[in-house]
């Protein structure tokens, strides 16, 4: 199971006695999708790689990690035929003028270790370590693991190359540096300097967190300092557990309302997990985060 990282805080309107979380994406802007048994999504939303991350964990995911020529197929399809992304819809000015899309790539935890770390929490799997030839070359996939690096169309990859400290990945949507390929190709990758503002894909895992179900679920504030409100606008909540990174219940609450109130102050600084059982028997779950 990936570890999942929310680093989003979520606002809130106060109405009467109710309180609504804001999420960070408008469901108008997002295009849905499945590939061999997962959804992802892609999200036209433009966002830092920071909070491209925050915003995947907050919707139950993470930033995609791609590890197969299939699912890197089926993902670039998605995004330029089904949610219709403009290969011009904007641009990134260190890596060669032309747009990219987010994915959970990023050796900004050490330089030139490149992880599938698409919940920004500083772990992930190392799938390719050094640069590129357009870089200080001698850039390896490790254990033989799936990359598509600009340049690997046509003999060795000259991506990654750091330039001007790039420390995400995103999918290009056109050769670069613009009007040519000299470095890559459209539906190659790039590294960019993580302030980029792109559109991203979020990954889920096939454990029921992309339920229909989670759009009505609410957590909140998160990152939280002890205090914890949950929110169903459907069935009554039946009964709430959350789980360390252990796979641990460290709290449990059986329940029969729409909104339950958790003082989590006694356990410790991390990521963690919450599970509620709804009165039709469904289970859905969000990861959060507990900081002091």
């Amino acid at each position: 199971m990936k570890k999942k990282k929310i680093t989003l805080i979520l606002s809130t309107l106060l109405i009467g006695n109710a309180v609504l979380a804001q999420f960070c994406a408008n469901p108008a802007n997002i295009y849905t999708f499945t590939y061999n048994g997962k959804t992802y999504d892609v999200v036209r939303e433009m966002k830092t790689w920071e909070n491209a991350a925050a915003c995947a964990v907050e919707r139950g995911g993470y930033l995609v990690d791609i590890t197969s020529q299939e699912e890197q197929d089926a993902i670039y399809d998605a995004i330029i035929g089904g949610a219709g992304v403009s290969p011009t819809y904007t641009t990134s000015p260190d890596g060669g003028g032309i747009a990219y899309v987010w994915t959970g790539a990023t050796d900004k935890m050490t330089e030139g270790t490149w992880l599938w770390d698409g919940d920004n929490n500083g772990a992930g799997i190392n799938f390719w370590i050094g640069e590129g030839t357009a870089g200080a070359g001698g850039g390896s996939a490790v254990a033989d693991r799936y990359f598509n690096w600009g340049g690997k169309s046509v003999g060795p990859p000259k991506e990654p190359d750091n330039w001007n400290n790039q420390d995400a990945a995103g999918i290009a949507l056109a050769g670069w540096p613009s009007g040519t390929t000299l470095l890559g190709i459209a539906g190659e990758w790039n590294d960019i300097n993580t302030s980029n503002l792109m559109y991203f894909v979020i990954e889920y895992e096939v454990d029921g967190l992309n339920d229909n179900g989670l759009n009505d679920f609410y957590l909140f504030p998160n990152p939280a300092s002890g205090l914890v409100k949950i929110q169903y606008t459907g069935k009554p909540i039946v009964n709430v557990k959350v789980i360390s990174s252990l796979g641990n219940v460290v709290y449990q609450q059986d329940c029969h309302r729409n909104e339950i109130s958790m003082d989590l102050r006694n356990l410790s600084s991390g990521v963690y997990s919450v599970s509620v059982s709804l009165g039709n028997g469904n289970v859905l779950s969000r990861k959060f985060i507990l900081s002091f």
